[in-house]
């Protein structure tokens, strides 16, 4: 009986961690998609200076971000988008606001597939 109760246990803290993690996950990036949003936004009616510091907030909401997406999620997807967020600054600083709002609808379109590929559906279990 205690062997029984001891696997019901394990049971519901591998459910109730994978839960809080898809969760952690799905919130994060959602606040990250909103994020890049509002760049786009301010990339459009703003001034440079305020293009640069909402930049680099995004940006280190990112590298705080990461380190647990990562750890949820082992995807190339994931490098992709960090990859895209991590070059923002350098992009605005060399290029023109056009490319850099690209970048940002880029990231944003890979954090939507990075949330369509980890739900639960038949296709993504097949």
């Amino acid at each position: 009986m205690k062997r029984v109760a001891f696997a019901l246990i394990l049971l519901s803290a591998a459910i109730v961690i994978a839960v809080w993690s898809g969760t952690v996950f799905r919130n994060e990036l959602a606040s990250l998609s909103a994020s890049l949003e509002r760049l786009i936004d301010i990339s459009e009616a703003e001034s440079d200076e305020i293009l640069k510091d909402e930049t680099e907030k995004v940006v280190a909401q990112w590298e705080k971000s990461s380190k647990i997406l990562h750890s949820f999620v082992l995807h190339e997807g994931m490098d992709t988008v960090e990859q895209n967020i991590t070059s923002l600054p350098l992009l605005l600083k060399h290029s023109d606001r056009l490319t850099f709002r690209n970048k940002c609808i880029e990231a944003i379109n890979q954090i939507e597939n990075l949330l369509n590929s980890e739900k639960i559906s038949i296709e993504n279990i097949l």
